[in-house]
């Protein structure tokens, strides 16, 4: 039963990476998007654009990471 998959390092390791792109994502939405506003004068349009953007971005990357994770169960 124990084949070295179910480890709690590697568990953590990837919450760990799921939860870095879904906070970077989100966090360089803000700050692309507050630079935006401010060069070019829509601030909430751009930071909110922003944060849709980032989130996006990160919740790609998150199905990126756990794909190989949601295999067949055969």
């Amino acid at each position: 039963m124990s084949n070295g998959k179910r480890n709690p390092w590697r568990a953590m390791a990837l919450v760990s990476v799921i939860s870095s792109y879904v906070v970077g994502g989100v966090v360089a939405g803000v700050f692309t998007g507050l630079w935006l506003g401010n060069r070019l004068g829509a601030k909430p349009v751009f930071l909110i654009v922003s944060i849709l953007i980032g989130l996006g971005v990160g919740f790609y990357g998150v199905m990126k990471t756990i794909e190989p994770f949601l295999g067949d169960d055969e």
